[in-house]
């Protein structure tokens, strides 16, 4: 789960005001110490990972590795060189590409699409909010949607439902969880939620294949819509794919004066619209962020905090079978959910085998760089392989601190 603002961009702005870095290290590290434990679906660190390159900040991965872990950047990058040399390829960091000090291009955008899930509105990514505030936000949408289940709770009387046009309200705790492999309702079939999760699969693996640029196309115009219903999903008229998945936040943090308050974040009200890079700038792969997306939705789906897999709580196990049912967090304890979500043990050495987060991610990833139509061989394999239902009639599970340490 995203933690503060990707590195790369702070260590820019700071130093061009201050020419101090190093106390930006400093401030960062802090406000991961103070953090409340909150998990969303397997941990990411952005620090860890854009720290390469750049000495001043690579001094704080040791002090947050044990606060967060980057473990979707690292399952992303892995997935890549396994892409590359898959007869070498054997877990974990000791040979991979996490270690060669390079992180543009490819290598940023598939990363940037891996944390994407987390922080759709990149309000972390953008330096609009910090962690703690990323936090206050995180509980603010966890306490609606229990609230809209059932307003009688105790948490209620404090609690004021909005109709956000936040995608982080949407996906961590509404009708997107889907994008970390999660049920959005209780009543959500196994078989509605794959399917959610099949057709966004098959709107960000076509985006990732397509001979054209599409950032400037709108999502329910007709050139999406050709290929994609995902606009009946997401029910925003008039965003367009660049807008989606590398956005302008919108809005401000605003600062409170009451004692234990952090304030509130007030959306601008303006449509939602791209980043626009200054002349000479290397823009964001819009195609290389959705298909980080996809291998976010992925991964998630092999963690005992999302899925219940035939052969799952056992957090050694490697090989992961057919997909019993899917969990739905609105109702998960959070400090519970973050025991399933660290990073594997056996990523961090031995084969790889398959039917594992590594092993389906490289395999998209492979499709996607031949460009493998979807139809096909890559819808059949995510549907057979990656996301097959041993009861499409099962209802959401909530998951049990005994299955995720696989002492059940």
């Amino acid at each position: 789960m995203s933690t503060t603002a990707p590195a790369h961009l702070l260590l820019r702005i700071f130093t061009r005001v201050t020419g101090r870095p190093r106390l930006l290290v400093l401030s960062i590290a802090l406000a991961l110490g103070t953090a409340p434990d909150q998990s969303t679906a397997y941990d990411m660190n952005p620090i860890d990972v854009d720290c390469w390159g750049l000495s001043a900040l690579c001094s704080v991965t040791d002090l947050t590795a044990e606060m967060k872990q980057p473990v979707h950047e690292t399952m992303t990058l892995l997935a890549y060189d396994y892409y590359l040399k898959p007869e070498e390829a054997q877990g974990g960091k000791a040979n991979s590409s996490a270690e060669d000090l390079r992180k543009s291009g490819v290598f940023r955008d598939l990363v940037l699409g891996s944390e994407w899930n987390d922080d759709p509105d990149a309000l972390l990514r953008q330096n609009v909010v910090r962690a703690k505030q990323w936090y206050a936000l995180f509980k603010d949408a966890q306490n609606q949607s229990k609230c809209a289940y059932d307003g009688t709770l105790p948490l209620c009387k404090d609690v004021k439902i909005t109709d956000t046009p936040m995608m982080l309200y949407r996906s961590h705790f509404g009708d997107f969880q889907f994008l970390h492999a999660m049920a959005s309702t209780p009543s959500e079939t196994a078989l509605e939620t794959k399917a959610k999760m099949m057709e966004w699969a098959r709107f960000v693996y076509t985006l990732s294949i397509s001979g054209n640029n599409l950032s400037k196309e709108t999502i329910d115009g007709p050139t999406i819509s050709s290929f994609s219903n995902i606009a009946s999903l997401l029910k925003r008229q008039g965003w367009t794919v660049g807008a989606l998945f590398d956005p302008v936040p919108g809005g401000e943090w605003v600062g409170s004066f009451r004692i234990g308050s952090l304030g509130r974040y007030e959306p601008s009200g303006d449509p939602r619209t791209q980043v626009k890079y200054p002349t000479g700038t290397q823009a964001s792969s819009i195609k290389h962020i959705a298909l980080g997306s996809l291998l976010h939705m992925i991964q998630d789906s092999y963690s005992d905090a999302h899925v219940e897999r035939e052969g799952g709580c056992n957090p050694l196990s490697r090989e992961r079978g057919r997909i019993v049912s899917f969990r739905n967090y609105v109702f998960q304890i959070s400090t519970d959910h973050a025991i399933a979500d660290v990073h594997p043990k056996w990523l961090e050495h031995g084969d790889l085998a398959k039917h594992n987060p590594l092993w389906a991610s490289a395999k998209m990833i492979q499709y996607s760089f031949r460009k493998v139509p979807w139809e096909g061989e890559v819808e059949q394999f995510l549907s057979n392989e990656v996301f097959p239902l041993a009861y499409p009639e099962k209802l959401p599970t909530t998951g049990d601190p005994e299955c995720y340490l696989g002492t059940g």
